[in-house]
């Protein structure tokens, strides 16, 4: 996602003993037979949400026509793949939290899930501007990007890179810096609702008020002035923690889970689509990563049916090939490849684009993400 995030990808089998905290929540859900989650679709789903953020970058950035194709674009923005990575996040992560036989375990796999393949990316970044790139900066300025494009700072774009590509290097990185925050904030959110209690109305409170951070700033970076609070206001969890936590609250619900969204992704498609054309004329967005929060709770309800309709089909389809991650990663280094030589304007060159990214994310997850899972402590399937 990143992770956002995932982006970003926590696909869970729950074979291991619940945390004491959440164990009556987990027999409880399980004693309504919910799920099994060993078969579901969310590999399937985060390479969809990944190609959805490089088709509209790769068509935004080579310069592809808008005209006669609005309704092409506006139908994949209602589905944005930036904000299906971040409940999906929420429902994979905590469960992985849940079962962690500790936070120091839960944290070193976050860690191997994220760091190895960003760290190789950010190397092939580098040799990309060396070569297409003409590029100079002062070692102090190279060090202090270094640094934080290595830790959790992805967000940030030096200016001596404004002048190639398309002016930022790999700007879909600010989810990562965002889903890092989600896998801090997690175990302190459950520590609090520990000590508070899981009830429905401490939830609720809590998920509105997410809900009013997220539109006061949706309101900030459209009406008020774009300062620079409020640009890392944008990259902080704070306006996009409401969609973690919703997935939070969905994995938690098991139960509802299992009677109302399991094989129903159709019926759940339609009432979101039918909610969108609603409040489309009102003049609420209902594309893109500032949806309007009820487009974007229907979002997540639509995300995780399509995770348990079909399973036994659909998520045999990649037979665990799970390059989400590396296509998410890669498609702004392709883009910027292809901008920097000229190549725009050209579907062609958009296929071209596409398809170098999906195998950029092929030999991410060959060469450095599956051999980094390996070394997990305990085995989650790919979370």
């Amino acid at each position: 996602m990143n992770e956002t995030v995932d982006v970003i990808r926590d696909t869970a089998e729950l074979t291991l003993s619940p945390r004491t905290e959440s164990r009556g929540a987990a027999q409880r859900s399980g004693e309504v037979g919910c799920l099994v989650f060993r078969e579901n679709n969310f590999d399937l789903i985060r390479l969809l949400a990944a190609m959805q953020v490089v088709f509209l970058h790769g068509w935004g950035h080579l310069g592809l026509p808008t005209e006669g194709t609005q309704w092409l674009l506006h139908a994949v923005g209602m589905f944005p793949g930036v904000p299906i990575f971040f409940v999906v996040s929420g429902f994979l992560i905590s469960a992985s939290f849940e079962r962690s036989p500790s936070t120091w375990e839960y944290l070193r796999n976050r860690f191997l899930r994220i760091y190895p393949a960003l760290w190789v990316c950010f190397l092939v970044s580098l040799v990309t501007v060396a070569i297409f790139s003409d590029a100079r900066t002062s070692w102090r300025s190279f060090t202090v990007w270094t640094f934080g494009q290595l830790t959790i700072g992805q967000f940030y774009n030096p200016d001596f890179l404004r002048g190639y590509g398309v002016g930022v290097l790999n700007g879909s990185l600010w989810t990562v810096t965002v889903e890092l925050q989600f896998y801090l904030l997690l175990p302190f959110l459950y520590l609090a609702f520990q000590r508070i209690g899981w009830n429905r109305v401490c939830v609720g409170l809590c998920f509105l008020l997410f809900v009013g951070i997220s539109q006061y700033y949706a309101w900030l970076a459209d009406w008020g002035e774009e300062s620079i609070g409020v640009k890392l206001l944008g990259v902080t969890a704070l306006p996009h923690f409401y969609l973690f936590f919703g997935g939070v609250l969905l994995q938690r619900h098991r139960g509802f889970v299992a009677r109302a969204l399991k094989g129903q992704v159709l019926y759940w498609c339609l009432g979101y689509l039918f909610l969108g054309i609603t409040l489309r004329a009102i003049g609420l967005p209902v594309a893109g990563n500032r949806l309007n929060p009820l487009s974007a709770l229907f979002l997540g309800f639509v995300v995780i049916s399509c995770a348990y309709t079909y399973a036994d089909r659909l998520g045999r389809l990649l037979n665990g090939l799970d390059i989400s991650y590396g296509v998410y990663l890669y498609h702004m280094v392709v883009f910027n490849v292809l901008v920097s030589v000229g190549a725009i304007r050209s579907f062609s060159m958009f296929a071209v684009g596409i398809a170098a990214t999906v195998l950029l994310g092929l030999l991410s997850w060959v060469f450095v993400e599956k051999p980094a899972l390996s070394c997990k402590a305990y085995s989650v399937k790919r979370q």
